[in-house]
């Protein structure tokens, strides 16, 4: 990922594989924070070495990016993530996404989401956290390893559009979106490369 020139990542529940002692260990190779706003570390290894969002300037655009994660208790052996505190992941999300959109004045918001595209066990997923909460531009998302050949467009809880794209897993397909801004600097479209390199506009 470090070779791949990762902006950031965020964390799914086979991070916590090697425990938090393995991941802790991992962690000086990455060259790239992990961001996770609904993990609370505060009792465990890994304090202070999350970050629950950060701001990319790409040229004269300010992009917000923030991390969500999915539930452990139940997907993963308690002994393995600790003291780890599950925060609700819409609340936290909407918590971020108001920082960097209202606070820090982001031209666009991204949220790195670990929750999976379907509900699992009643679980929260990516349509629902879309919905749920506003000022968030674009999901990608992870855990289900779902392969969409294009991002699914959806409205968010101001009735504004918010896009959801998944590329499946292992790093086995790469995803492109584009965004594309006006004179004033507004979002105005975006445009997704697919699989087979063909272009959606939307």
């Amino acid at each position: 990922m470090s070779a791949m020139k990762y902006d950031a990542a965020t964390m799914g529940n086979h991070d916590f594989d090697g425990g938090m002692d393995g991941f802790d260990k991992a962690l000086p190779h990455a060259d790239f924070p992990f961001l996770c706003s609904n993990y609370d570390f505060s009792n465990t290894i890994l304090k202070d070495k999350t970050l629950d969002r950060k701001i990319f300037m790409k040229g004269d655009l300010k992009i917000g990016v923030f991390g969500i994660g999915v539930e452990l208790d139940g997907l993963v052996p308690q002994k393995l993530f600790g003291e780890t505190k599950y925060l609700d992941p819409v609340s936290q999300a909407q918590k971020q996404a108001n920082i960097l959109k209202i606070d820090e004045k982001c031209d666009l918001v991204i949220c790195l989401s670990h929750l999976g595209y379907k509900p699992r066990l009643n679980k929260m997923c990516d349509p629902v956290l879309a919905a749920e909460t506003e000022n968030i531009n674009l999901i990608i998302g992870g855990h289900s390893h779902t392969f969409m050949d294009k991002p699914e467009e959806l409205k968010n809880k101001s009735g504004k559009k918010v896009l959801i794209n998944q590329v499946g897993w292992a790093g086995l397909v790469l995803g492109r979106i584009d965004f594309y801004f006006d004179k004033n600097g507004d979002l105005d479209e975006w445009a997704c490369y697919g699989v087979g390199g063909n272009l959606v506009v939307g």
